[in-house]
């Protein structure tokens, strides 16, 4: 029995942990047309950690040379073929099983070429960073507009048929000029966005990613390429996906939730904790709850995002919290006695 390896350290509880499993997955993503830069540095370290993992990978790059040069009837018949009664020719079979589902997910995502060529280039390339506290607006060479909040990083890669984003962290609305020919996409972690025009905004923090569509229409993937859920949202809708769960979609008011690209902030009956903690991504020192009772109380409000005072002050006025200040800018929120 082939031992069942730690096949990478991950944020990800769904990854794969055999390494046979994981170089699959792997494989697929690296033909996929949407491979990023931080998923090729996360791939060389999972080749690193562990020589099975590096042996299986190259295991599937050298079936993949062969399948490219079987004629679609034999492959066909090998995949519809019985399972093996004989222990070794099982275990061949579901080799080629196994590279033959890459083959096929890397072809139909990515519309990669049979015969094993590398990826094309893009012809333009650029990384934004936003800081704590800082918004921008950028315009990219096709007329697409990218409204990046604070904490945000982003990498853009225009290609000769596809537009591409990586949200690495944080939130942007794009703003993108229709081209049916060239797809706009946004890869956001194990959720991806398609459209070829319209108006939508990503929110990724960690491994959750949320997406409001303010206008157009959207087609939104989440999860494994062994196990995708997919959604189409139309405007007024919204889609949240994270780690270990499916695709939530339901409608929500978008307006509220880009607040912040006009300086606000809107709460509707939200927890207490949740409120402190959207409002410290736009401060330079944060708001700490120190009594844990806190965290059930909750309140509705439209807020300035760089007016602390007038925040903490609505705080006192609506809710039973004392606020003391601390000599670093920020405050600390404890139960009013």
């Amino acid at each position: 029995m082939h031992p069942i390896k730690r096949a990478m350290i991950t944020e990800n509880s769904n990854f794969p942990t055999d390494a046979r499993d994981a170089a699959a997955y792997w494989f697929a993503r690296v033909h996929s047309g949407s491979f990023t830069v931080g998923e090729r540095e996360r791939l060389q370290q999972w080749r690193q950690a562990h020589p099975d993992n590096d042996r299986e990978y190259r295991a599937l790059a050298e079936i993949w040379q062969a399948t490219t040069m079987l004629p679609e009837a034999d492959l066909r018949e090998m995949l519809e073929a019985p399972e093996p009664t004989s222990h070794v020719d099982r275990h061949t079979r579901r080799r080629w099983l196994a590279a033959a589902g890459a083959v096929c997910t890397a072809a139909v995502v990515g519309g990669v070429l049979m015969n094993g060529h590398m990826l094309d280039s893009p012809a333009h390339t650029i990384r934004y960073t936003t800081a704590v506290g800082e918004q921008r607006s950028e315009a990219q060479p096709d007329g697409s507009i990218i409204q990046m909040n604070v904490s945000t990083e982003l990498v853009v890669r225009y290609y000769a048929t596809r537009r591409v984003i990586e949200l690495m962290r944080g939130e942007a609305t794009f703003d993108v000029t229709a081209n049916p020919d060239r797809p706009f996409l946004v890869d956001a972690g194990a959720v991806s966005v398609r459209v070829t025009g319209t108006v939508f905004n990503v929110r990724r923090d960690g491994d959750s990613v949320a997406v409001a569509v303010q206008s157009g229409t959207v087609e939104v993937t989440s999860g494994h390429w062994w196990n995708r859920d997919k959604a189409m949202l139309d405007a007024g809708m919204t889609a949240q996906a994270r780690p270990s769960e499916g695709l939530l979609v339901k409608p929500g008011d978008v307006s509220a939730l880009t607040a912040w690209r006009q300086g606000k902030v809107v709460f509707q009956d939200q927890p207490l904790e949740d409120m402190v903690r959207e409002m410290n991504r736009y401060l330079s020192q944060p708001i700490h709850l120190a009594d844990s009772k806190l965290k059930r109380l909750r309140m509705a409000g439209v807020f300035n995002i760089q007016d602390a005072d007038g925040f903490l002050q609505a705080l006192q006025n609506n809710l039973p919290i004392a606020v003391r200040r601390r000599q670093d800018g920020g405050a600390d929120l404890s139960l009013l006695r």
